[in-house]
Order: structure tokens, then C-alpha cells, then sequence
């Protein structure tokens, strides 16, 4: 995978931005003279960083984020690909770099003590010697379809914004149980840093997250005790727990990563082609 030619970078830091389009502003400046392409979310509550390019590129974009105090020494994972898996670079400003539980998302979670994180080898040594953590897989239903952890919960959630509403009707049918212990996952950990601390404030008693998301346990763990691979949000569509791309495409329908060769069952495909070409 090392002679792969372009560096993703992917990560995330809560921390207050007073001012998000001076910040935005900034931003573009600053990584368009680097040439990387991607996506930066900026909020309030933080920024949201997805970029990709060669390696000196990369390096260069990384010295204009460590420029803002705010964001020096933010933690960026790397995956390597053939090509830039984004078509321009993007900087947005945004309410939430992640929507969450409703208008007040953002001043509630706030508000809410980060949960402990579990370092991805922890949690391999806890699963390796047989303990049973409920793994609550925080995606959406589409993200799961291309892999998730053996014996894994998900909530089958269209939206991060039906979490709450779907983990009350999990506990109230017997899916979940809040006395037992949890690890929270997601790809990058982003969403987890909204929905654990949620889950402990709902009553659960006790919930970690795992460090890094899904993206970390692949470097740190590989694909030891997952199924499958991970969908991503960019060009990649998919990535194997070696940090490779499969060659899956996105279909535009159902949101789900279709193998390389293969054609999406959701919907009549030569319906799709028609209307596709109206």
C-alpha cells in the first residue's frame, strides 16, 4: 500500500470557533495554496477535515492547520489511494460538523463531558479474551451493509439525526440493554463524540468509544473480529481493513457501495437506466 501515491487525511477536533466564517475564510486561503482537494466543515463546535494529495501536498496542508492555534497537532489518520479521491477542495461553514439530536444539538452537546475513549488494542484484548461489550455501531444502515463488527448492534438509522429516537426504541424493544457495558463506534469517531456522552446522560451506565473510529482499529488492528470493509465518504466509496480502496462504486439510489462488476439489486436497474438518460 505504500507505493500509493496519494495520502487521505481524515480527522475531527471539538473546539469553540467564534467566528466560523473568518476561520472558513482562512482555511480556503491557506489549503488552496497546497493544492490538496477535499472537504473541511467548520461550526462553532469545531472543524471536520477530509483532504487528499501527494505527499508534500499533504505535509503543506497540514502546516496550514497547525497555523491556527485552535487546531495545532490535530490527530488526521492517513489511508493511501491511486488518485485524489475528491474532485476540488471545499471549505464550509456549517451549524454542526455533525447534525445531531435536533436545533439545540450543538449548545447540548456542548454542554456534555466527552466520554472516555478505548484504544483500539484495548478493546481487540477485551473481544480476544471472550468479554461481550455491547458494540453499538452508530452509522447509517447503508455504512453497515459494507461491514461492521462480528455481533454488532446497529440501529438501521437513515440519518445520525434519528440516533436518539432509535436508541429509545432499542431499549424499549430489548435490543439494548443500558446496564450493559458499551463501546461506541463509528468511521472516523466524530459521531461517537456526540453520541456517547448522549448515551450516558439517557441513562446507559457504562459506554467508552472506541478511539479513532473504525479507520483506526484498521490501522492499529486490521480486520481482526471485523466483517467485511467500510464505507467512506468520498470517491473511494469503500476501503478494506488494509486501508486499500475495493473498487466498489456508490449507487445513487440507495446510498450502498456496489462491488467492482456487480449491479445494485435496491431498485429495477433497467428503470434506472432509462430514467437516467431522460
Amino acid at each position: 500500500m505504500s507505493e500509493l501515491p496519494i495520502v487521505n487525511l481524515s480527522g475531527y477536533r471539538f473546539v469553540p470557533v467564534e467566528a466560523p466564517a473568518l476561520l472558513r475564510a482562512d482555511l480556503h486561503a491557506a489549503l488552496s495554496r497546497t493544492g490538496v482537494r477535499g472537504t473541511v466543515l467548520v461550526a462553532p463546535e469545531g472543524i471536520n477535515v477530509a483532504l487528499a494529495g501527494e505527499r508534500g501536498q499533504v505535509a503543506a496542508a497540514r502546516a496550514a492547520l497547525d497555523a491556527d492555534h485552535r487546531l495545532v497537532g490535530l490527530w488526521l489518520k492517513e489511508s493511501r489511494s491511486a488518485t485524489v479521491p475528491f474532485a476540488k477542495l471545499k471549505v464550509r461553514v456549517r451549524r454542526e460538523i455533525i447534525a445531531f439530536d435536533g436545533d439545540a444539538s450543538a449548545l447540548r452537546a456542548a454542554a456534555r463531558p466527552p466520554a472516555p475513549t478505548l484504544a483500539p488494542e484495548a478493546l481487540r484484548a477485551r473481544l480476544d479474551a471472550g468479554e461481550r461489550p455491547t458494540l453499538l455501531d452508530t452509522r447509517n444502515a447503508y455504512e453497515v451493509a459494507s461491514g461492521t463488527f462480528a455481533d454488532a448492534v446497529h440501529l438501521d438509522l437513515g440519518h445520525f439525526r434519528e440516533f436518539g429516537d432509535a436508541v429509545r426504541a432499542a431499549v424499549a424493544d430489548g435490543r439494548l440493554d443500558p446496564a450493559r457495558p458499551m463501546v461506541t463506534f463509528c468511521t472516523g469517531g466524530v459521531r461517537c463524540e456526540k453520541a456517547a456522552p448522549w448515551l450516558l446522560e439517557a441513562g446507559f451506565d457504562d459506554v467508552v468509544q472506541l478511539e479513532g473510529g473504525v479507520l483506526n482499529w484498521f490501522e492499529r488492528c486490521g480486520g481482526a473480529h471485523w466483517r467485511g470493509d467500510c464505507f467512506v465518504f468520498d470517491d473511494r466509496v469503500e476501503i478494506d481493513p488494509a486501508l486499500a480502496p475495493t473498487g466498489a462504486s456508490l449507487c445513487t439510489a440507495c446510498h450502498r457501495a456496489v462491488a467492482a462488476g456487480e449491479v445494485c439489486g435496491c431498485v429495477d436497474q433497467s428503470s434506472r437506466t432509462a430514467a437516467d438518460t431522460v
